[in-house]
């Protein structure tokens, strides 16, 4: 296939072709040549007003035009800066795709979602398939959430890697499942500061962490596991890391006693917590091989709490 040009912008290449574009973050591809949807650019450092995000010269100022203007497996690229939007960013549609250019080390900055202007959570995911990846979050509004999940409908298959949570006062990094449920849902590959009340609230079928680290402020808690009765959660938590400021905080609180089904907690290091891993371990669960640490040395966590 031949292509138009090679880039790397922002630490995120840009190969386009003549029919589609890939786009890698650290060096891994996001998004498949396949993929049927158009690309739409959003850049709040251009001059001129905001265009109709179909390049870079045309990008829209604001992510809540580009989200507006989105189809089904549309890609939404956002440049360096930080994006005050007026509103929460609902996204309905299947398949899309929001790539920010990263949080630090890359050449352009980071791309940032801040809540100064917004009231209420940053982002609502209600559409299957969604991949979001390479974004900053600076949640400023008290008992506002970073990001809800399945707030109006079953939702399946969201991705969501390689982004910064920095919470301030914000209460929930990512929210899953208030009424309805998120299915093989994956957090991957993500970092949670001083979220007041929890870094991800895991709730739903087939839900994985892996790979995160979480900052755990006074009496905040990493992760919360709350499936309940008649679930089939299925779930797993794992390779993830848990500083804590040992003040009433926890590193992983299970809260839910599902009926049916599995769930692992394994590999995770959980430093400084007041407690590290607490709650129902019944029915099929297993936490096993996790570690607790301090200054004084580290320690097995086996078998379940």
């Amino acid at each position: 296939m031949s292509y138009k040009y090679d880039q790397d912008l922002g630490g995120v290449m840009r190969r386009k072709s003549i029919y589609a574009e890939n786009i890698y973050l650290n060096g891994q591809q996001l998004l498949n040549a396949n993929t049927p949807g158009k690309v739409i650019y959003v850049d709040k450092n251009k001059d001129g007003g905001s265009g109709n995000g179909s390049s870079w010269s045309e990008a829209f100022l604001t992510i809540t035009e580009a989200i507006a203007d989105a189809d089904d497996y549309d890609v939404i690229y956002i440049s360096h800066g930080v994006y005050s939007e007026a509103a929460t960013l609902n996204i309905t549609q299947t398949g899309l795709k929001i790539f920010g250019s990263g949080t630090s080390g890359f050449i352009w900055g980071p791309t940032s979602l801040k809540s100064d202007t917004c009231k209420d959570h940053l982002i609502t995911v209600n559409a299957n398939e969604v991949e979001i990846a390479g974004l900053d979050f600076i949640c400023n509004t008290d008992e506002k959430d970073a990001m809800r999940v399945a707030t109006t409908k079953d939702i399946y298959k969201l991705h969501i890697h390689d982004c910064h949570f920095g919470l301030g006062t914000g209460e929930y990094g990512v929210y899953t499942g208030a009424t309805y449920d998120s299915v093989d849902m994956h957090i991957d590959r993500c970092e949670f500061y001083n979220a007041m009340t929890c870094g991800v609230r895991m709730n739903g079928t087939r839900n994985k962490v892996t790979n995160c680290l979480f900052f755990v402020p006074a009496s905040g808690i990493g992760i919360e596991y709350v499936p309940n009765a008649e679930d089939r959660p299925d779930s797993f938590i794992g390779h993830n890391r848990f500083i804590g400021s040992n003040s009433s905080d926890t590193g992983i609180k299970i809260t839910g006693s599902p009926t049916a089904g599995t769930y692992l907690i394994t590999d995770n290091f959980v430093a400084n917590c007041a407690t590290t891993i607490t709650g129902y371990a019944g029915n099929d669960a297993c936490c096993v091989l996790n570690y607790t640490g301090s200054a004084a040395g580290g320690a097995l966590i086996d078998p379940s709490p």
